[in-house]
């Protein structure tokens, strides 16, 4: 990925500007998408995860550092993305391996796990900030659709969006702790 846009672009696109944000999009998308796709090996997914790099770098954008290089930024980004989703599909593919054709009971020790998961998860959303606990509660406990908690909550679907990205990220971050702590 080679530097495409120019500090004005950049900088237009930190204070917000659609058209500049549209710049950088078409100026890196197709080169973070083969980036990412070289490491997965999946270009459905690779375009999945490019279109959730350019979102959240839109959600984030005022946390970006113009002192140092957008595309060192956008390189670590894109590689941190490749490698969370190859963990994640290792776990998942590890797991389906290791369950296939057995008839599934849960054991003591799994049904512990899981319940202290979902206490450990119970403190995160309790610990959230007011209106992303309501929103994270709305979505996984009462099944409302994105659109739905933003109309009962008389905000933006975006806003639901980033609010639901946000929770998620922190209880993602909280799992690999507690699975190692009980290991």
């Amino acid at each position: 990925m080679s530097d495409a846009i120019d500090i004005k672009t950049l900088k237009a696109f930190l204070d917000g500007n659609h058209k500049a944000f549209e710049t950088v999009f078409v100026a890196y998308y197709d080169k973070t998408k083969v980036f990412i796709d070289g490491y997965i090996k999946s270009e459905p997914d690779a375009e999945e995860l490019t279109e959730d790099l350019f979102v959240n770098l839109w959600i984030n954008r005022h946390s970006i550092d113009t002192s140092k290089s957008f595309n060192s930024y956008l390189h670590t980004i894109a590689r941190n993305a490749a490698i969370n989703f190859l963990q994640h599909k290792y776990v998942h593919d590890t797991y389906l391996m290791n369950n296939q054709n057995i008839e599934y009971s849960s054991t003591s020790e799994e049904d512990l796990i899981a319940k202290e998961l979902g206490i450990l998860i119970n403190e995160l959303v309790e610990k959230m900030p007011e209106q992303r606990k309501m929103i994270y509660t709305l979505s996984r406990n009462d099944g409302l659709t994105n659109s739905e908690i933003a109309e009962r909550l008389n905000t933006t679907k975006r806003n639901v969006e980033s609010q639901l990205s946000l929770a998620l990220k922190e209880i993602r971050k909280a799992i690999p702790y507690f699975l190692i702590s009980i290991l």
